[in-house]
């Protein structure tokens, strides 16, 4: 006899192969409806809306009149929302996102009642071994999931333990079939007999406890009002007599919490298409989405937070509330199916027009709020913001304005090196006088606008320094070359001969020949998978054309042309005709004392139904590859043999895997590091004398759903027997991709985000000037700012602990504070001494929720452990303006 836990709910994608609109127009039924049931009918319980607070903002905006009685049911808990704001992706999407979907998801549904505690992802793609950490960081300790789990190589039963690399274990529990295990329920004798009660007994057989769960739901459906009297029945005929009722989730969890002595544990990720398709492949489908969304969150965090946490230090107001609309704007991306790009050409558009919108609110405010810090600045000024813990010594970009044609940039009366890299000779146009006698043009003299490399020292950590703009005599800039065939560093040289590419560690020597090549392939899949043509066999360019060197003092870059002869689509790849040439232009350049060889490709796609990888070679053999993931590097098994997988899987488990942003491999004191900006698809591939690492630049595809693949036999994924045509997934369009190339000593965790943090959070500078205001887009705008005292230098704190900065996000809670989000890459714990931060008023030990786990007034005292792999928040309440 067991309690079986049935969980009335509804699976409800955003938006798929329909778009969100559709989606809200069936809502405002469907989830009327709901309220209707819940509040009539006394013996209905509770109900699920698929752990999400979106969709409920979302139908609270189309019948605004039905949030008291929506919010009362939440209240009750009868109906519940939440702990997610979507239900988000847990790979193509940075920790961060994640982080801030359960902050902003958990948010909107306690202001409605009550936040669901259940780590619920009921069809997310997979899932990345640090959830247990993220979970817990907002106060939920435990996770009900689907899709990626092997009984047998990962876990016996179907609730255990799940413990991250971070050191946190949380309740699991695995939806043996599905979401939709009870669907449309019914109290026929041949339902119950052949389709619920054989469930019941396979999850009992890998429960072992006197209490099951079985979800009955299914995509969008509605609320069925029978199901009580359905149960009622189900429990009369049940020859186990089983009783089955309506629960929660909530309820099924305190029974793991109550029985979990015997559990096992376990440690890793969940990425096995053993019983359900994980879709390994779409990291990198439709591209576009992807790349956009992470230039979105890298601007969020390394420049727009940071600018706004020294503006509230120094007692400026910022409206928050426009970056709380932007997180949200992407996070409505970040859904499974809408980060996947599994989703229709029109659902794809408003993915697409959101991230846009994002990106401009983003840019606007940082413009706004950058512009506010210089107030006080001369048009001869120039700032440079410094976002990392530590300060800065080294190169920085910056774009400079000014009525000379030569410049110097001057650090008190100390002229610092700089290098021109491009400068530009701009017609100042006319401006409009009004006089007595009506309007008059007056022309305005021209002026130059100048993007420089500037060579600083310490420049201050978490914040700036205002520099001088002086006229120069002359200047110092990169010049052309016609026929260099290196480009080279303090680290590194760049070499091309016999139409190869050769980099060279002249640290230690270290060699690598061939450095990159492209690989063009049949692409047989869909929106979902990446799927070989049958026969078909990959093209590689035979050779690298150098096209032109430019040499500096700080800089050095070599172009290089990469050139394929292809078939169009897989109409002429069957029939071995080729027509058509793929192009592929890459920008090579080394800086200054910087340890990474940076590559830029760009190119315009012409083909149809393929996939493109750049392959980096390497000087190691490995059996096991190294990526990121939040706050931890997952490492994995490289995986050649994939015989007789049909025997055992839903789809190919090949070892094409998926990173936060970096991949390494090593071996032997040596290694390879790749940092990446959005490419999220990779392989090792193994050779006789040594591996290459392939990064997926993109795949393209004309259909959402597709029958009888080869490496994903059967049905087709998503609508079954239904063919959607995406024409838009084609990427026929210019692309660009880039990512940074580092011969080192090991892969450590510490190592990978020390270049990690030099790739991606490089100091940025901002001049206030009168002489372009079209540089950024509200430039030109008046707007009035309180006078600030004016602060040259500035620097919020400085941390001398190896730890790594993940965010400094504004408080939910406090208008003068922000939460600081740090964390532990190496393999020792961290002492974090908190007097860095003296000069705030106060700093709290919070967690992700802002909820307070230790507090230090005014006199700060004591430190702060990090574990390894883990995170420390901390929120900061600044000291009111002087």
């Amino acid at each position: 006899m067991a309690k079986v836990h049935v969980i009335p709910h509804t699976h409800w994608d955003r938006e798929w192969y329909f778009t969100q609109q559709d989606s809200d127009v069936l809502a405002a039924y469907n989830f009327t409806k709901v309220i209707e049931i819940l509040e009539t009918q006394t013996d209905y319980s509770c109900y699920h809306l698929d752990g999400q607070s979106s969709i409920v903002e979302d139908y609270l905006k189309v019948l605004p009149h039905m949030r008291d009685r929506m919010a009362k049911l939440i209240t009750d808990k009868k109906l519940f929302i939440g702990p997610w704001y979507t239900q988000t992706d847990t790979y193509n999407v940075m920790g961060e996102s994640i982080i801030r979907n359960l902050k902003y998801g958990m948010h909107v549904a306690e202001e409605l009642g009550h936040s669901m505690k259940v780590g619920y992802l009921p069809d997310t793609f997979g899932h990345n071994a640090q959830m247990p950490t993220l979970f817990k960081g907002v106060g939920i300790d435990n996770i009900v999931f689907w899709r990626g789990i092997d009984y047998g190589k990962q876990v016996e039963k179907s609730h255990f333990f799940w413990r991250s690399s971070g050191g946190d274990d949380i309740y699991a529990y695995n939806l043996v079939h599905g979401y939709g295990a009870g669907k449309n329920i019914v109290a026929t004798p041949e339902h119950l007999d052949k389709k619920i009660f054989p469930m019941i007994e396979k999850i009992k057989s890998l429960s072992g406890l006197n209490d099951v769960l079985i979800p009955s739901g299914g995509d969008q459906v509605n609320i069925d009002p029978a199901l009580p009297q359905t149960l009622r029945s189900a429990t009369e005929r049940s020859s186990e007599y089983d009783v089955y009722t309506i629960s929660s989730m909530e309820a099924f969890i305190d029974v793991l919490r109550n029985n979990s002595e015997d559990f096992e544990t376990y440690q890793g990720e969940f990425k096995s298409p053993r019983y359900a398709r994980i879709h390994k492949t779409i990291g990198s489908v439709r591209y576009d989405i992807k790349k956009l969304n992470f230039e979105i969150e890298q601007f969020l965090l390394k420049k727009l937070e940071v600018v706004v946490a020294i503006a509230k230090a120094q007692g400026i107001i910022v409206h928050t509330e426009l970056i709380d609309i932007a997180w949200k704007k992407i996070l409505e991306c970040h859904a499974h199916d809408s980060m996947g790009g599994c989703n229709s050409d029109a659902t794809n558009t408003d993915i697409m027009h959101r991230l846009k919108q994002a990106q401009e609110i983003c840019h606007g405010l940082y413009n706004l709020v950058v512009k506010e810090i210089a107030s006080s600045c001369h048009d001869n000024e120039l700032m440079l913001f410094n976002g990392q813990l530590t300060p800065y010594n080294g190169v920085v970009k910056a774009v400079v304005f000014s009525h000379h044609e030569y410049i110097s940039i001057i650090d008190k009366e100390i002229e610092l090196p700089i290098e021109v890299i491009k400068k530009e000779t701009l017609d100042g146009g006319k401006v409009i006088e009004v006089t007595k006698d009506g309007e008059k043009e007056v022309a305005v003299p021209p002026y130059y606008r100048f993007e420089l490399n500037i060579c600083v020292n310490q420049l201050p950590a978490m914040g700036y320094k205002i520099f001088q703009i002086i006229e120069n005599q002359s200047e110092n800039h990169m010049v052309a070359s016609e026929n260099k065939n290196s480009i080279e560093n303090e680290v590194l040289i760049l070499t091309i001969n016999d139409d190869e590419l050769q980099v060279t560690n002249k640290m230690n020597g270290r060699t690598i020949s061939k450095l990159l090549e492209f690989e063009e392939q049949a692409d047989d899949g869909d929106s979902y998978d990446f799927s070989p043509l049958k026969n078909d066999i990959p093209l590689y360019n035979n050779s690298i054309q150098w096209l032109e060197s430019h040499i500096g003092l700080t800089e050095q870059s070599m172009k290089v042309r990469a050139t394929l002869t292809v078939p169009q689509d897989l109409i002429e790849r069957k029939t071995q005709k080729i027509t058509e040439t793929a192009v592929f232009d890459i920008t090579l350049r080394l800086v200054k004392e910087q340890e990474q060889l940076l590559v830029d490709i760009s190119t315009v796609n012409q083909i149809k139904d393929h996939r493109v990888r750049v392959l980096i070679n390497s000087d190691i053999q490995t059996n096991t590859s190294i990526s990121t993931q939040p706050f931890a590097v997952m490492e994995r098994m490289v995986d050649t043999n994939i015989d007789n997988w049909r025997d055992t899987y839903r789809e190919c488990p090949i070892d094409i895997e998926t990173t936060e942003g970096a991949v390494a491999i090593e071996q032997d004191n040596k290694a390879i590091i790749v940092n990446g900006r959005g490419l999220k698809e990779f392989q090792i591939i193994k050779g006789s004398t040594c591996d290459k690492l392939a990064l997926t630049l993109f795949k393209s595809t004309g259909v959402l759903g597709k029958d009888d693949l080869l490496w994903r036999p059967g049905r087709a994924s998503g609508i079954n027997n239904t063919v959607v045509h995406t024409p838009d997934a084609q990427l026929q369009k210019a692309m660009q991709f880039s990512f940074a190339i580092a011969l080192t000593d090991d892969a450590k965790h510490s190592t990978i985000r020390k270049l990690e943090a030099c790739y991606l959070g490089l100091p940025f500078s901002y001049q206030k000037q009168t002489l372009n205001s079209f540089e950024n887009r509200l430039e030109r705008f008046q707007v009035r700012f309180d006078t600030h005292k004016r602060k040259p230098l500035f620097s919020l704190f400085s941390i001398k602990q190896s730890l790594e900065l993940s965010s400094i996000g504004h408080s939910f809670y406090k208008e003068n504070a922000v939460i600081v989000r740090l964390f532990n890459a190496t393999d020792s714990e961290q002492h974090l001494d908190l007097t860095a931060f003296e000069h705030c008023e106060s700093v709290e030990l919070v967690n992700y929720r802002e909820q307070a786990i230790t507090y230090f007034g005014q006199e700060l005292s004591g430190d702060a452990i990090v574990r390894p792999n883990n995170s420390i928040d901390l929120r900061l309440t600044f000291k009111s303006a002087e």
